[in-house]
This record gives structure tokens, sequence and C-alpha cells, in this order.
């Protein structure tokens, strides 16, 4: 029974026909002052159904209601109540229902939960490259440990070192705890420690579009660091985050290294890191508001993240920048909503003396790319040049996001018995773009020339299951091989 039902037929149910005064709960009108409309009501208990590994009292906790709570049918808190559960992410889907309590104007509300699994593989990392020939390695979450609503997380990577000079075995390992909703606030919290040993690849000459390892260095360094974040649900559908990072790296950065490009001239480089020991902290602020029923494959609503990071000598670190990041997801359902229509913004920029791990990386805005794997980058290949622009696009940047339009068809949704809960066939089709503060200072080529855009391009399938998503696609098997 959908919410507006539930709406219709307290109305009729509650409607004062032939019913003496004292047979109704003292109240106000059925209109109120707020705007909300129907007959007065009094939950008189809340009982949750279907929740087998998550603990009645924490779905109790997220509701926006109470036992006692005296409200109007078209009540705001009876409309985000779903949400809320939903949010816990614990759920494959929520509904309410309502029937009659011991007394007139009384009800029972009746919370109905289908349980996702809570075991989840975020990540599986495998592939092979010139870097590294081969890396494997996983990232595994509990989402819901002992039904308490708290999520635990680890990962862990191992990369072989390539036929590089200065290159060596790379690792890198994560552990992460959260609460969302701590004793049942608004308030949550969440805390992540990162180990990464790793040695980064760098070009210092030859052709970007040719890989040869002979044209690469590479230099070794160590990263050990935490993360600890304050979150507060402004809505139902919305969460602010203020997070403090600490971050500790030691590199060993080779003396004054340059580059010699392909008509023959020699360039400095800046590796974009302080040689020796040096320390990154900063403080954050973000915002996300999620809209979409089915996060994990969309059809309809919007998402949308934006988040600062500042890190300063004030706060006793080494660096000083600030970095601006935002995201926006649009879904136009068609078709009884087995098709869609996505839009997918994203893009990022960089302020100040950023060190290398917190500019943009081309693998975060091309996902034909390999992508970094627990800070560790694992590919020196130069992007597909589709278009016929700027060849020798930066691995790393100051500026840059990507816009895509993406088709998506529903295969098929299950209940979710079998452990399969839904998949879906989608193309994607868009742009992406990287660039460096130098090339809006000069440039001695034509624009079209100059700008790092590049198309980007993208098939395959996605696969809800019990223990997380799985894609198949074009881009996917790209960046486990370049």
């Amino acid at each position: 029974m959908r919410l507006s039902h539930v709406v219709v037929a307290l109305t009729a149910l509650f409607a004062p026909a032939h019913v003496a005064a004292d047979d109704l709960p003292p109240s106000p009108p059925a209109a109120s002052t707020d705007g909300e409309f129907g007959p007065l009501i009094v939950i008189e208990a809340i009982e949750v159904v279907g929740n087998t590994a998550t603990q009645t009292e924490l779905i109790r906790r997220a509701l926006p209601l109470r036992v006692g709570d005296a409200i109007h049918a078209s009540d705001r808190r009876l409309r985000e109540a779903r949400f809320h559960v939903l949010a816990l992410g614990y759920f494959r889907d929520v509904t309410l229902a309502m029937r009659k309590g011991s007394t007139r104007g009384h009800v029972i509300l009746e919370v109905q939960v289908l349980e996702r699994g809570t075991m989840v593989l975020n990540r599986l990392w495998f592939g092979t490259t010139d870097v590294a020939p081969y890396w494997i390695g996983a990232d595994l979450g509990e989402r819901n440990l002992l039904g308490l609503g708290i999520a635990v997380g680890a990962g862990f990577i191992y990369a072989a070192p390539g036929d590089i000079d200065g290159a060596r075995e790379q690792w890198a390992a994560e552990l992460r705890a959260a609460d969302a909703s701590i004793l049942g606030t608004r308030w949550g919290a969440h805390a992540a420690f990162t180990v990464v040993h790793g040695s980064e690849a760098y070009r210092v000459g030859g052709d970007p579009q040719d890989v040869q390892t002979g044209d690469l260095r590479a230099f070794p360094y160590r990263r050990i660091g935490g993360r600890a974040a304050l979150t507060y649900d402004t809505s139902a559908l919305s969460t602010l985050t203020a997070s403090v990072r600490a971050e500790h790296i030691r590199t060993d950065l080779p003396v004054a290294p340059t580059r010699v490009l392909p008509d023959g001239r020699t360039i400095a480089l800046d590796l974009h890191l302080e040689p020796g020991a040096s320390r990154v902290v900063t403080a954050g602020l973000a915002f996300d508001r999620d809209t979409r029923p089915d996060p994990i494959l969309p059809h309809a609503g919007s998402y949308l993240a934006a988040s600062v990071e500042l890190g300063s000598s004030l706060l006793g670190g080494n660096y000083e920048f600030a970095s601006l990041f935002a995201r926006y997801e649009r879904y136009w359902p068609l078709l009884r909503a087995k098709h869609t229509i996505g839009l997918k913004l994203a893009g990022g920029l960089v302020i100040g003396n950023a060190p290398r791990f917190d500019r943009l990386h081309i693998g975060d805005v091309n996902r034909m790319l390999t992508p970094r794997a627990l800070g560790l980058v694992l590919s020196a290949a130069a992007p597909l040049d589709l278009l016929g622009m700027r060849a020798d696009k930066p691995t790393y940047g100051d500026f840059g996001g990507s816009a895509i339009v993406e088709y998506a068809f529903e295969l098929f949704r299950g209940t979710g018995k079998n452990r399969v809960y839904g998949g879906d066939l989608f193309v994607g089709v868009g742009l992406w773009g990287l660039g460096e503060r130098a090339d809006l200072r000069a440039r001695d080529t034509s624009l079209y020339d100059a700008l790092p855009i590049d198309a980007y391009v993208d098939a395959g399938v996605r696969i809800d299951t019990d223990i997380g998503v799985f894609e198949v696609t074009f881009a996917n098997a790209l960046g486990r091989l370049r």
C-alpha cells in the first residue's frame, strides 16, 4: 500500500460519522496551521516486519515518528519515514502500512522491510599494465555489524613491480568504521586509517601514446594517515559532513627531474611533493542530497554531492591548497521506467600547492583508463585520442571533469530471494577533460589543439547482487589492461 493510499484510507476510516464526541481523541480540527490535512490520529504502536539481521530498535530509531505521537494523516513525517529507513542502507525496499488500533483514532504503524545482504564486496582489483605486470586486491565491508547499524570495512591491494627504473613492489591497506546514526540521532561519525607503500611512475621522454618502460622513471614513497568525520542528516535525503585528515608522506625524489618532449625540447618536471618527510593536514566540508529511489540501478531522481577541503600550515601541514569537487546526476524515466536517460556531471578544481596525491588524476575523469586503487597509480598509459585534440594530456591536473549522457534499459528486477536484485544494460557517451594552470596562461598552438578534452564511450551491464554491484563494461575492461 502506497503512502498516498494510506492517507486516503485514513481520511475515510476516521471521518466523523455518527460518532459520539467521547469516542474521538481530543484534537484540533482536521486542517492544521502548517498546511497538513486529514483526521488527527495517534500512533498506538510501531511494528517492524521482515527484519532478520537488523535489530528492530535500530529501525524504530531511524523513524521520525514515535509511539504516542498525534499526527495528521498527511504529516510530512509519514512521507519521509520510508526514506529515513532506506537511508540506513540495509534494505532493498521499505513499505509502510497502517491498521486500526485498539480504539477509534488510534493506529498501528507497520514498517515492512526487505533486507539486503550486509556483507559487501565493494571493490575487486585485478589487471595488468607495463607499470605493474599484475595487481590483485579486494575491498570488503560489513554494513550492519551484528545488526547494530555499525559499518566496518577493509581493503588490501598488491602490485608487482614493472620493468621501470626505480620501481618497486606496491601495496596499500585501509581500515574503516562508521556509525550513520549515533544512538538514533541525526548525528553520525566515520573514520579510516590508510597505509600506502608505493612507487610513482613519471615520463622522462618519448611519445605518450607509445608506452615504453625506458621512457619512464619511478620514485618510491610511503603514506600513512587517517581521517575522521562527523555527519548530520539535514533531512531524510541530505547530509552535511565535516572532516579532518592528517597524513605523513615520505619520498625519495629525483634531483632536478626533467623530460624531453617529442620536439626535442627539455622541460623541468614538478612532481608536486616535498622531498623527504612532509605532512598533509586538512579540514573539509561536504554536502550530498540523494532523491533516487534506487541509488544502485537508478531510473529516476537525482544525486548531488559537493565538497571543499583546505590544507594549511596553520593546521600543521606542509602544503597550502584548496580543492573543490562536485558531482550531479539526474535520471528521467521513460516507458514505465523500464528505460531511462541519465545525465552525469562531475568536476573538480585544485588551487595552490596541493600534494601529488590530492590533485586530479586522469583516471578520475576518464574511466577508460586504470583508476587509482587505494591511492596506487597502476598505469602510465595515455588516453585514447578519439577527437584528435591535444595528444599530450597531463596525468595530473589542477582542474577537470566529465559530462556523460547515459541510456539504460532494465533487463530484470528480482525479489532478492535468489540474492540477485536486478540488472541493467547501458550505453554512455560524453566528454572528459583534464588540465593544468599553465594551459590557461599560454599556448603555442590553435585553441582546438590545445584543449585537453576528449570523448568518452562505455557500454555494458550492471548487476545488483547480495554481495555488491558487478559491472561488465567496455571501459572496465580497458582499465584493467592499459
